[in-house]
């Protein structure tokens, strides 16, 4: 192996550093940000002691020891210096591909691109408000994309992959900045890292796989969830009852259903809303138990939702306040965040006795009711000004959702249930996927709009991939709905149909459920879902291979064309997708598409659905609706199982 990936030498760094302060404004979720500056230093090499090479400047000085394996470097830091800003800039070439950086929305390659690695809300009020009012006086144009630089993510990681072989990620928590010029990539970080990572490797799967087998890998999905869709239920018992029927009467494979609204709601200006006290709501789920201990019998699992805020005035907030287990502003009172019209607390995951007890409201109020599941929602809104109980919150800020998503899996872990029960989340750092068995991709606008819409949720699994991250999938038919934009049925089904390649077949009712066309909308619509979901759970032996295989190898189920294939052309794709070796999928991601041209890598390839055969290069395609856009390799051993998928149709 060549160690030397971007650099001619450990001896021929091109470093730079200085001192500042940063400051932060937070809304919803969203940040601003300045970093405050001293003149940068350039460090020089100095000399080699005890295995490190320092560089520095006057008395200043900052280490970097070597550590060699097999499939990559480690370049341990140790600062001997006041600094607490570094700048690393290497050479690129103009033809490189850079792919990760966490999870993003709007863009796959991120070659000339400058990008923020800070947890953060993906959406602001402000890009709603600019995209009604651009579609309202302009038309709706599911193209367009907004400056690259008003892009935030749920989940952000200080990695990335290259075309040229080679993966770069950083043990640093701090805030920091990545920009891939044409000839040279410059990493700013606003502390001074632990260690760099270096992977090289001509093959991308075992490259992101030497990534997960150093920082961690997910916990393993359970087998239940490949039964059938996981359709979203709303508004209490009653009406979920009469889902669960209607999916019966129209042999729809069920395999569980998600009700987040199990703790009550609210009605606000967004649209129906969880009520955020995790207790059940007596009223809207009465007998609650009992209801999911009949599903049970039907194997029918049960899931609800949680997040890491209490609203203001309820019972659990008031039992929060009390102990002292929320995060406090400068005043030392409880810091509210405010979320469309009301306002909650933040429980404060670096209080012992806080994490105890909101785990023991997890393992209270939700596994000992009969969860098998549920969201574990937000984990981004950790505002810089806080005062916490342990640490300084702009060095904790990129962790808090780490430690959410492992507060979740202790509370499963130590319930004795981690083969049986699962929680997804969307907001991470390096680290949540050691703990969190899925992500989803957030909040999606119900549309087919590229930057937010039904094509941002493969960006979304892509960018993950190139990550290291293993297992995802996002909401059936999106989530956002305002003013204008309303879910339709054809989006519905589109959505479904690329969903079917995904570990999690998920619907969501949205935030205003009366205005979105829903699974059950009418017969067609019940047949199309029925079909579907059929298609998902005779794929279910196809996926426990691909979990498996991530679980021994590291590799994604959801993939780029590139790892499979190196054709120059692939590594442009960004709206279609590898899952696993045997299957390339090409969602329908426009309205009123009756065929569309698609592009076949090397290879013999068979249509799932007809078993026509296909060979490379360009082919035009019908593309009915509800009829997934995808094909196999000839030859894959579950060949059989593909073939039967004809059937259904």
């Amino acid at each position: 192996m060549n160690n030397k990936v971007f650099f001619k030498g450990y001896d021929r760094l091109l470093l730079r550093a200085t001192t500042g302060y940063a400051s932060y404004q937070m809304s919803r979720g969203t940040f601003k940000t300045k970093d405050h500056l001293k003149p940068w230093k350039k460090l020089t090499f100095h000399h080699m002691d005890e295995g490190f090479f320092w560089y520095g400047v006057d008395e200043e000085w900052i280490g970097i020891k070597p550590e060699e394996h097999p499939t990559h470097v480690i370049l341990h830091l140790i600062n001997k210096s006041t600094f607490n800003r570094l700048e690393w800039t290497h050479k690129a070439e103009e033809d490189e591909h850079i792919y990760g950086c966490g999870e993003q929305f709007a863009a796959f390659d991120l070659k000339g691109k400058k990008v923020v690695v800070w947890v953060s809300e993906h959406h602001s009020v402000k890009k709603l408000v600019k995209k009604y009012l651009r579609e309202k006086i302009c038309g709706i144009n599911p193209k367009h994309q907004s400056p690259w630089k008003e892009q935030q993510t749920y989940f952000a990681q200080p990695t990335y992959l290259s075309s040229k072989g080679y993966l770069f990620h950083a043990e640093c928590d701090a805030y920091q900045v990545y920009d891939f010029k044409k000839t040279k990539t410059v990493h700013q970080f606003r502390s001074i890292p632990q260690k760099f990572y270096l992977f090289q490797n001509d093959n991308y799967l075992d490259l992101v796989g030497q990534l997960n087998a150093v920082i961690g890998r997910q916990p393993k999905l359970p087998s239940w969830i490949h039964q059938g869709a996981m359709i979203a239920s709303q508004g209490g018992t009653a009406s979920l009852l009469d889902k669960v029927k209607t999916c019966e009467e129209n042999h729809i494979p069920v395999s569980g259903v998600w009700s987040q609204d199990w703790s009550g709601n609210l009605i606000t200006a967004f649209g129906y809303q969880v009520y955020w006290n995790w207790q059940v709501h007596h009223e809207l789920y009465p007998n609650l138990k009992e209801t999911i201990q009949k599903l049970e019998e039907k194997n029918i699992a049960f899931l609800g939702y949680i997040n890491t805020f209490l609203k203001e005035d309820t019972v659990l907030y008031k039992e929060g306040k009390e102990q002292g287990y929320l995060v406090l502003n400068q005043k030392r009172e409880v810091y509210h965040i405010k979320s469309t019209t009301f306002q909650a607390g933040i429980v404060d995951l670096t209080n012992p006795k806080a994490w105890a007890w909101y785990k023991n409201v997890i393992q209270k109020e939700m596994i000992d009711l009969g969860m098998k599941g549920w969201m574990a929602d937000f984990g981004e809104y950790l505002p810089i000004d806080a005062m916490i109980h342990q640490g300084d919150p702009k060095d904790v800020h990129n962790l808090w959702p780490v430690l959410w998503a492992k507060l979740n899996y202790e509370a499963i872990v130590e319930s004795n249930k981690k083969d049986k029960l699962f929680f997804f989340v969307r907001a991470g750092y390096a680290g949540t996927h050691r703990y969190a068995p899925s992500l989803w991709a957030g909040d999606q606008h119900v549309d087919f709009s590229i930057e937010d819409g039904l094509p941002s949720a493969i960006v979304s699994a892509l960018s993950l991939a190139t990550s290291g991250i293993g297992v995802t999938h996002s909401d059936i038919g999106g989530y956002t709905t305002i003013l204008h934009m309303k879910r339709s049925k054809e989006l519905l089904i589109r959505w479904a149909e690329m969903n079917v390649f995904s570990p999690i077949f998920r619907f969501h009712e949205g935030n205003q459920p009366d205005k979105n066309v829903q699974f059950h909308h009418d017969q067609v619509t019940l047949e199309h879902i029925g079909r579907l979901s059929k298609y998902y759970k005779l794929l279910g032996p196809y996926t426990e291979k691909l979990k498996v295989e991530y679980e021994e190898k590291g590799y994604p189920l959801i993939r780029p064309l590139f790892f499979h294939s190196q054709e120059a052309w692939t590594f442009d794709v960004s709206h279609a997708f590898m899952y696993g070796s045997d299957i390339l999928c090409y969602p329908v991601l426009n309205q009123g598409v009756s065929k569309m041209n698609i592009r076949l890598p090397q290879g013999a390839w068979r249509q799932l659905g007809t078993n026509l055969s296909f060979t490379e290069g360009m082919h035009e395609i019908e593309t009915p609706l509800g009829f997934p856009i995808a094909f196999y390799l000839e030859g894959s051993e579950f060949h059989e199982a593909f073939e039967l998928v004809a059937e259904l149709f």
